[in-house]
């Protein structure tokens, strides 16, 4: 009977669980769970900002002309915004806490219409605001440059339109409607307008044609004409963009 005594303490005791072992486990999820509802909270609170303080941002130009600006490849050339001087734009707008995706330090008067590298130049654009956010900024730009290049407007007055108000000038020079939604604005930057319209990887700084392997499917990119691609210094893929 001792030795059955013994055996059966033995069992009760290894059927208990050690928690001095899952114990510190729960603590650990638990610190996790709280410390992601605390980023998202604070990315709630944060400003969303889809037009520019005036005060800090009205605009600022480079000593550019039209010819300048209309060469392949010109503002990939003199884009020169260091990592410091986007963590100053976010601190002036009060941006404290932000996720990949959430913003971009964008120019209000875009590199391909002359504009600077000045923090007079650049503000916390959102991504997560709808109907107006930084991808249907995207259009307006590309929209202005190519009325600017092909002599349909004048460069002034493209610059002076996009700093005063760019939502005003999206209504004028795009389309008098705004994105229907946030989602309808996605899936219209990521649905090709035509099917001579290229997609631009936007990492890589590569295009590739309908049809090739990468087309319309890298993590990052955009549709884009050719001709705009090649403006904004993108390169075709493999030479050929195949």
């Amino acid at each position: 009977m001792r030795v059955n005594d013994r055996r059966f303490r033995s069992e009760k005791f290894s059927a208990n669980p050690d928690l001095s072992v899952i114990r510190p486990t729960v603590h650990i999820r638990l610190f996790i769970l709280l410390l992601f509802l605390t980023q998202v909270a604070l990315a709630q609170q944060q400003p969303t900002p889809f037009v520019p303080d005036q005060r800090l941002t009205p605009g600022d130009t480079f000593d550019v002309t039209t010819e300048d600006l209309c060469v392949p490849g010109y503002s990939k050339k003199v884009r020169n915004v260091p990592g410091e001087t986007k963590r100053e734009v976010y601190r002036e707008y009060g941006v404290t806490s932000h996720g990949s995706g959430d913003y971009e330090v964008d120019h209000l008067i875009p590199l391909e219409l002359g504009g600077s590298n000045s923090m007079r130049n650049l503000w916390p654009e959102s991504h997560r605001t709808s109907p107006w956010n930084a991808r249907v900024k995207d259009r307006l730009e590309g929209k202005l440059h190519q009325m600017v290049c092909s002599g349909q407007l004048d460069l002034k007055t493209a610059q002076q339109a996009i700093a005063a108000n760019w939502i005003e000038a999206y209504r004028f020079y795009v389309s008098p409607n705004p994105p229907v939604s946030r989602v309808a604005s996605l899936i219209a930057a990521e649905t090709p307008l035509s099917s001579d319209q290229v997609w631009v990887n936007t990492k890589s700084g590569k295009y590739w044609k309908p049809g090739s392997r990468y087309y319309g499917k890298t993590k990052k990119g955009e549709y884009q004409s050719e001709e705009e691609a090649v403006q904004k210094g993108y390169l075709p893929a493999n030479g050929k963009g195949e």
